[in-house]
């Protein structure tokens, strides 16, 4: 990979803002902070928004971190993981912002990998690494190199990505239609339907806790809540998918997933309806053709 183009002269002006929503996380808050203060690139600000948190404790270890870079604003009523993310951006006042949730983390080089990136053209709105998970469970998840029709086909950027303000004043931001999940995808595509573009930076920096009670791993039979979000997606961007070709690929892909969370749920009647859907969507599909063998094995189920 290149080198990342060189920052603007002034020393001590910021050039990124991180905003960090925390509600009832604050255990994780210093945590958090801590691995901003530890960034190669010091100028950063961030700014901390307890959205009205209920434990008792959350607000006032937010507010134990306020100091000359970390603005700290406790929020009266809950806004929710959507619009408390457009409070704070509508605060900051810097072009780079960077959303990052109260119990996650970045590796020190992360700012120096991407805000230059940013900042260099004007055309880029997004500035995206690899994940490394840690916490319940390890592993990096691996990115993509941008390309605007694989967005209308499958996630492959996700929470913690660098991008413009300006760009975020050019749509909705965050929408309150996605408390169920997916904010960030919504809010992305909002982004290069805006017309911008992306830049892939191919190193495990972000660094996303995973929890045991998350609940897009912990799901029951009847909890179908990612599943509803991605139909949203797609409901609220279908001209976006119907102008890149990939409507029917997109359906098919969702329901299949479902499928398979039915089928290990134990909804096998709800797992054969939605796989008929999908192969409705995508008939000559051969992987949807082969997970309807697999699922029809005696032995699928202890799988």
């Amino acid at each position: 990979m290149s080198r990342a183009p060189s920052l603007p002269a002034e020393a001590d002006a910021a050039l990124v803002t991180a905003v960090i929503p925390c509600f009832n996380q604050g255990q994780y808050v210093a945590e958090c902070l801590n691995s901003l203060r530890a960034q190669t690139m010091g100028r950063w600000r961030a700014i901390l928004l307890d959205d009205c948190s209920t434990d008792g404790v959350s607000a006032e270890l937010c507010r134990r971190q306020a100091d000359e870079r970390v603005q700290v604003i406790c929020l009266d009523r809950n806004h929710g993981r959507s619009l408390v993310r457009n409070v704070g951006i509508e605060a900051a006042t810097t072009e780079a912002i960077f959303s990052l949730d109260a119990d996650d983390c970045l590796a020190p080089a992360h700012f120096a990998a991407t805000v230059p990136l940013l900042l260099a053209e004007a055309s880029v709105g997004l500035v995206y690494t690899d994940y490394q998970r840690f916490g319940a469970a390890t592993g990096v998840l691996r990115g993509a190199p941008f390309d605007l029709r694989t967005m209308y086909l499958r996630q492959y950027i996700w929470a913690g990505t660098l991008f413009r303000r300006s760009a975020w004043a050019k749509t909705i931001g965050y929408s309150d239609d996605f408390r169920d999940g997916n904010e960030d995808y919504d809010f992305f595509l909002r982004i290069v339907e805006a017309g911008y573009s992306g830049i892939y930076v191919p190193q495990a920096l972000f660094r996303y806790r995973v929890h045991t009670t998350s609940w897009s791993t912990t799901q029951s039979t009847d909890d179908d809540r990612v599943f509803r979000s991605y139909l949203r997606i797609y409901d609220q961007h279908r001209a976006g998918f119907e102008a890149q070709g990939t409507s029917a690929m997109f359906l098919a892909r969702i329901h299949a997933m479902e499928s398979r969370r039915r089928f290990r749920a134990g909804d096998k009647a709800g797992a054969r309806r939605l796989l008929a859907q999908a192969r409705g969507h995508a008939p000559g599909d051969w992987r949807i053709r082969f997970q309807a063998l697999r699922q029809a094995l005696p032995s699928a189920s202890r799988r």
